[in-house]
């Protein structure tokens, strides 16, 4: 046994490691005014202590406050302290299969670009956020392909594998990225907004670079269709800003942008906005008072969520050894808010992920094995947990091909809301 802490070594089995808690990391986050008015008042409405982000690290401990605020003017809602330049590095060194687009949904960006003959031969096109330029790559050959991102892996990437002579790539901030060609005629960013610091100071970049007719399209989750049942939710800490209708459409308004189409989805969270340029005309941001209302309709529903997988938790005998399959933010959630791992629980852990980059890495001291490791395991007096909301069917049906017994899997949500 490891001293001063609570690693039970031997047989693969781990209890949580409790002698490091309370080492949040001022380094990797700093303070900022409200990112969409800029003013400074505001009242918090959501917070977790001591927040784990991904895997265990000597060098820098990367554990976070995470608070989330209410502005008092314009009721933006967003996280405060936000990541700092180096907790981006961190984050991103070791995020692995938590970021990027879920399977399918580039052809459907693609598809629903082509409906509204917003790919033409010859054009320009920058994907700003282009992370694992697939969305780039399935864009027809014919056009000219620009990805810009601030993950410097995911740029090396696309450069030896596509080269400059089809994608040209280009490693910076999103607000001080440099770019000397000519002015995009098509710029999208799916997903990427909610994840920066400066919003507004963003949308003001793509602007500079855009000329008159150029079509810019942002799409980003939005609080009105965030009420799911998973615990994870709408105010995900990856999000430094969480938008609603309100402060999305403030961002156009003070950034000098005009919105053209406005669609939201109905089989996920996103909210796809076309915008073109509207130079010399930006408008007063206005106040939601109505998103006061939608922010504690939110958290009540995810209080109810918090509950139900609380009872599934409960249901496990205490002392019964437990492999949890998912290394990712959920089973920080779990940590953070549920009965799991609490001493008094008396549980033995084990922790796998199919993700390579998390694997022989630990999470609060407990190792993160490869999915093989499950074959080892006597299902006989132990438990499989799903630690995973939109991959909890997935990872049912491939734990019951690795022969795991159907009534030892404990799924914790009765049905996922994604698609």
């Amino acid at each position: 046994m490891k001293k001063g802490s609570e690693i039970i070594e031997g047989a693969g089995w781990n209890k949580i490691d409790r002698s490091i808690a309370g080492v949040a990391s001022l380094a990797l986050t700093n303070y900022r005014p409200c990112p969409v008015c800029s003013k400074v008042d505001s009242n918090v409405v959501f917070e977790l202590s001591d927040f784990q982000f991904y895997t265990d690290s000597a060098e820098c401990p990367n554990r976070v406050d995470i608070r989330v605020h209410m502005c008092r003017g314009c009721h933006a809602i967003y996280q405060n302290p936000c990541c700092s330049e180096s907790g981006f590095s961190v984050l991103y060194s070791e995020a692995g299969c938590s970021y990027g687009s879920k399977e399918g949904r580039p052809g459907e960006q693609i598809d629903w670009l082509q409906q509204r003959n917003l790919l033409k031969a010859g054009m320009i096109a920058m994907d700003a956020g282009c992370y694992q330029w697939d969305f780039l790559g399935l864009m027809p050959n014919n056009i000219n392909k620009i990805g810009v991102d601030i993950d410097a892996p995911a740029i090396d990437r696309g450069r030896r594998i596509y080269g400059q002579e089809k994608i040209e790539f280009i490693h910076g901030e999103f607000e001080s990225f440099v770019y000397r060609g000519e002015s995009p005629d098509l710029i999208t960013m799916f997903h990427v907004l909610e994840h920066l610091p400066r919003p507004v100071a963003v949308l003001k970049k793509l602007l500079q670079l855009s000329h008159s007719e150029t079509r810019l399209i942002i799409e980003v989750p939005i609080l009105e269709n965030g009420i799911t049942n998973d615990i994870n939710g709408f105010l995900s800490v990856h999000h430094l800003t969480h938008f609603s209708r309100g402060s999305l459409e403030n961002c156009f308004i003070k950034a000098g942008w005009r919105i053209v189409e406005w669609t939201e989805g109905r089989d996920y969270n996103g909210c796809r906005v076309v915008v073109t340029p509207e130079r010399g005309i930006t408008g007063e941001v206005k106040g939601f008072t109505q998103d006061i209302g939608l922010v504690n309709s939110y958290l009540k529903g995810w209080h109810s969520s918090v509950v139900e997988v609380e009872n599934k938790i409960n249901v496990i005998p205490n002392g019964e050894s437990i492999v949890i399959w998912g290394a990712g933010s959920h089973v920080e959630f779990l940590y953070q808010r549920t009965s799991l791992f609490s001493s008094g629980a008396g549980h033995k852990f084990r922790l796998v992920d199919a993700d390579s980059l998390k694997v022989g890495r630990k999470w609060r001291g407990i190792p993160i094995e490869g999915i093989e490791a499950i074959a080892v395991v006597d299902w006989s007096n132990t438990r499989l947990l799903i630690s995973s909301y939109g991959n909890q069917p997935e990872i049912e049906r491939n734990a019951m091909a690795a022969g795991v017994p159907a009534q030892q899997i404990i799924k914790l949500y009765d049905y996922v809301n994604v698609c």
